[in-house]
């Protein structure tokens, strides 16, 4: 593994959501700035690994709702 993509959106079908990437096999955590404090937020994460120029991806985890402080 050689990091992880975090998807993040206020619509719970990431309909226009974001993707922000913590980079690292070790990484256990990410700050996403910018976002509106008190707003619901919906996250999911996927691994991605690196093979020569290909980028192979797992499959989005189950999504969590939570709120922006």
């Amino acid at each position: 593994i050689d990091g992880y993509q975090i998807q993040y959106c206020t619509n719970k079908n990431f309909k226009g959501s974001k993707k922000v990437t913590a980079k690292g096999y070790g990484r256990t955590s990410k700050t996403i700035k910018k976002l509106r404090s008190g707003k619901r937020y919906y996250v999911r994460v996927r691994t991605y690994a690196k093979v020569g120029r290909t980028t192979y991806f797992s499959s989005w985890s189950t999504s969590k709702s939570v709120r922006a402080r």
